[in-house]
């Protein structure tokens, strides 16, 4: 269920002008920045393409490398891509080709797990981790960035703690 943010209406009165202005209804992508930040970090990927494009294929269910080709495109220019998230089993063989058929390829297990959480963050059902444990940007150790982004990241789940005790502000 995507959360809804309450619609409001404010008015502002100006030179005996009255301007309204609309809130809009969704806002889950707000932390789209730090969550995907996380995720590249967390789960080692190269770059953001590489998140963007198995979110794409998660959608996809089953696909061909024609079809993995031609969403990465319009992506940042790796060559090596596909073999990478092959071999780092973010994708895996479904069928072996089969005289005329291609192979086809699906987002594996490890793949749709990450996918699953990054919604889940996105929707806000779950907090970002913020232990060391789970979640290596917490680290003493971790360079200047990674420190930054923590910040980020207590913010977030601090918000995100905010508006589940107060449902009246879009989260159930």
């Amino acid at each position: 269920m995507i959360p809804k943010v309450k619609k409001k209406v404010t008015h502002r009165r100006e030179n005996n002008k009255i301007y309204g202005r609309k809130q809009g209804e969704y806002d889950f992508l707000k932390n789209w920045a730090i969550i995907r930040k996380w995720a590249i970090i967390t789960y080692g990927l190269k770059s953001t393409a590489d998140l963007e494009i198995l979110m794409f294929l998660y959608s996809e269910k089953l696909f061909t490398r024609t079809q993995f080709a031609e969403y990465s495109n319009f992506l940042s220019w790796d060559k090596d891509r596909f073999n990478r998230l092959l071999r780092e089993d973010w994708i895996y063989i479904w069928r072996h080709r089969n005289h005329q058929e291609a192979h086809l390829y699906e987002v594996s297990y490890k793949g749709k797990k990450m996918i699953n959480s990054i919604y889940k963050k996105l929707l806000g059902l779950e907090p970002i981790p913020e232990s060391t444990r789970r979640n290596k940007i917490f680290l003493k150790t971790a360079p200047f960035s990674h420190k930054t982004l923590a910040i980020a990241i207590k913010n977030h789940n601090k918000e995100l703690k905010e508006r589940k005790q107060r449902p009246s502000l879009g989260l159930q």
